[in-house]
Formats: C-alpha cells, sequence, structure tokens
C-alpha cells in the first residue's frame, strides 16, 4: 500500500477515505484528535504542525522508518507545512510555489500585478496613514484586511478617511502584521471550485455568495451551480485556468474567490484546496466529486473511484442573529428532517447573548440542503427554515456597545 502523510484534518475527511486501502501517518494537534482519526491512522503524531520546522523535522524521521510516498493537507494551516515537506522529501503533494503565493495574500498580489489575471489595485500597509493615502489614491471604497487572515476576520469596507483608523487598528487586532488594502469590486461574489491533475483543470462549479455587505461582508449562504450566463461562465473558467497555472498549481483542489465588477471578473483570493464552509459538501452532494477520496486516489496510484451522480444542486444557509438575546428554539429536529436537508448544525441556547457577527465564526450553525435543480434545493431550504422559530429580544448593552453609543 501507498503511504501517505495526511498534515491536519477534520472527521469529515477521515471519514470519506476509510475504506481505501492506502497506509496513513497523520500529523494533528491535541485539540482536534478524535477516536476516528486514531482508529484509522496507522501513526498520529499529535504536535502544532503549523511549525514548519517540526513538521518538517518529524516527517523525516517518519521517512526514515517507513518512507512516505505522498503529503497532502486538506486545511487553511496545514497547506505550507504539507508543501515544505513534499519539496524536502521530493515526494508527490502541491507544489510549494502555489501554495506559497495562494497563503501569502500580498505574494499573490505581488504576482497578479501586471498580468492580465483579474488583478485589482492593492497595496500592503503599515499604518493607518498608508491606508489613508491608498483610499485617496483609488478614490473609492477600499477594503482593508490582515494579509494573513481568514474567516472575514479583520476585514472590513472603508469609504470615507473617518474611518481608516479604526479600520486599520481592527485588521492588526486581529492579525499582527502587514494590512492588505485593495480596491473593492462593486459586483456579485463567486467562488470557483475545481481539481487539477497533472497540471490539468478542471472547472467542477461556480458557486454563488450571500453576504451580510459592509462593512464586513460575512458569508451567509452559497449556492451551486450558480446562475450565470454561458459568456460569463466561459470567462470565468478561462480566468481560473489561467490563474491556476500561473501559479504552478499541478495537482488537487482549489477552491478560488472572485467578484464580477464593471470591468470584468477579478480574483480576490486563492485557496489550494476544497472550498470551506460546506462548498466542499456541495461539491460532493450536489455535483457528485469527492475531492478528498478523489486526491488520496490520485496520490496512492489507486484506479479512479467510480462518481456517485450528484443530485444537481444545492444550496447552504448559516444561522447568523446578532445583537439579540435568545429566548426559545424550536423545530431544528423537524428541520433536520426535512427532505433534501443534508446537514444542520445548530448552537443557539435560550439565554444566549450574541453579539455583533465579526467574522464566520461568529455564525451559530448551519443547513444544507441539496435537490434536482437549484429551484428545487432553494425549496427545500426555504421549507427546512419555516420549521424553525428562534425567537429573540434586543439585547441593549451589545447594540449601544457595537455602533460606539456606549462608549460616550
Amino acid at each position: 500500500m501507498a503511504h501517505i502523510l495526511i498534515v491536519g484534518g477534520h472527521d469529515e475527511t477521515f471519514r470519506m477515505i476509510e475504506d481505501l486501502p492506502v497506509e496513513l501517518s497523520v500529523f494533528q494537534n491535541s485539540e482536534s484528535v478524535t477516536a476516528r482519526q486514531a482508529r484509522r491512522a496507522h501513526r498520529l503524531c499529535v504536535f502544532d504542525y503549523r511549525n514548519q520546522a517540526e513538521a518538517l523535522s518529524m516527517a523525516q524521521e517518519l521517512h526514515e522508518v517507513k518512507p512516505v510516498d505522498a503529503v497532502v493537507s486538506f486545511t487553511e494551516h496545514g497547506l505550507m507545512p504539507a508543501a515544505v515537506i513534499k519539496e524536502a522529501l521530493g515526494i508527490k503533494g502541491n507544489a510549494r510555489k502555489a501554495v506559497r503565493l495562494t497563503r501569502d495574500k500580498i505574494a499573490m498580489r505581488e504576482h497578479l500585478a501586471g498580468r492580465d489575471l483579474g488583478a485589482v489595485l492593492t497595496r500592503s500597509c503599515d499604518s493607518a496613514s498608508e491606508v489613508r493615502s491608498f483610499l485617496q489614491s483609488v478614490g473609492g471604497p477600499i477594503i482593508v484586511k490582515p494579509a494573513e487572515g481568514a474567516g472575514s476576520s479583520g476585514v472590513l469596507r472603508v469609504s470615507s478617511l473617518d474611518q481608516v483608523e479604526s479600520a486599520f487598528a481592527c485588521s492588526r487586532g486581529e492579525y499582527p502584521g502587514p494590512t492588505l488594502v485593495e480596491e473593492f469590486i462593486d459586483g456579485p461574489e463567486y467562488s470557483v471550485e475545481s481539481f487539477t491533475t497533472d497540471g490539468r483543470h478542471d472547472i467542477i462549479a461556480v458557486t454563488a455568495k450571500t453576504t451580510t455587505g459592509p462593512p464586513r461582508y460575512i458569508e451567509t449562504g452559497h449556492l451551486m451551480p450558480a446562475v450565470l450566463a454561458a459568456s460569463a461562465l466561459a470567462e470565468l473558467r478561462g480566468l481560473v485556468t489561467d490563474f491556476l497555472s500561473s501559479i504552478g498549481h499541478s495537482f488537487g483542489p482549489a477552491h478560488t474567490e472572485v467578484r464580477i465588477g464593471s470591468a470584468g471578473p477579478r480574483i480576490i483570493e486563492g485557496n489550494t484546496r476544497p472550498g470551506g464552509d460546506f462548498i466542499w459538501e456541495l461539491v460532493h452532494r450536489a455535483m457528485g466529486r469527492d475531492l478528498v477520496r478523489e486526491s488520496i486516489c490520485h496520490l496512492a496510484g489507486l484506479p479512479p473511484q467510480s462518481r456517485a451522480p450528484g443530485r444537481g444542486a444545492g444550496c447552504v444557509a448559516f444561522f447568523g442573529y446578532e445583537n439579540v438575546v435568545i429566548e426559545r428554539v424550536q423545530g431544528i429536529e423537524a428541520a433536520r428532517q426535512a427532505e433534501g436537508v443534508i446537514r444542520l448544525q445548530c448552537s443557539l441556547e435560550p439565554g444566549q447573548l450574541l453579539g455583533p457577527l465579526r467574522s464566520s465564526a461568529d455564525r451559530q450553525g448551519v443547513i444544507v440542503a441539496v435537490g434536482t435543480d437549484l429551484v428545487d434545493a432553494e425549496r427545500r431550504l426555504a421549507e427546512a427554515q419555516a420549521r424553525i422559530r428562534v425567537e429573540t429580544s434586543v439585547y441593549v448593552d451589545l447594540v449601544l456597545s457595537a455602533t460606539g453609543v456606549a462608549d460616550g
């Protein structure tokens, strides 16, 4: 059997490959270890795998005892350690260049600059005055975000000079280090889901996104496949294919975020992993593509797995209450049993005091539904939502604090 090293991962990752004839070694942090992972792994090494030097040292020791054939990660913080290991051991896996360019937002912007690849105006800033200067030079709204951030944490839209100081402080407060500022692309947001084999990019689906809007644009839902004109779909496919080739992405899933503005599509972010926020589940259940299983089979040299037909379409909706007290929650189990619902998670409980949504981590759960087409999937989602009753009351102190009134 091929010996595959997986860096990080959730239970869903291991469930998808539970029956595959591969020998697994797993690097995992102590907070994420589960019984399922311990059962599936032939070797389980528990430490902070985000430390690249330690991860490489552990991999080298493992490789001496039992040669590793390939290394992979499907999680944000495991991508770079896995790429470092791949390069050092000379084994199969994601190319380090591609991972570096997508993990480092500043490096990606520098890579896109001067290329006809949907680049946006951008600058790395170390002070609020630099942000202010960029806003004045762009002459319109900008996005301020941490260069190493994720999950919309520390991301804010800024449209006036008096917002710069607080936005910069918020970004630095979430992630110390460089702050990235970009021109704001006013248009609908999408992501493009793909799988690459030996440098050939297969575009699987385009996902439409809904968000809270300004100032933070926290994602509240997804629709797959997005409804787009044939010309717009072709333009997106071409742009993302060219982008993935330009960064040297030669293997595995990718999740590329774009906005379509008045000047056409613009790349916002790229990721050499499956889409998060249950987009991976839509790809699996609606489009019939198990990206984790496909990745492991390719790395292990196993025959391509037969694909179960997808349902055709799917949608995701998040629970996103803010600035309220939760008084009563009813109908969760009834909604979970609704036709077409494949996942329902909800952490809402009576008595909860919920402040403002500052990142995707503040959302309180999710509903995922599938159907034969997008209309069918949305109908089933709406039917599930109609079974849920959440009673709330306004928590005045939180609202005042969020708006700054409580500060005088």
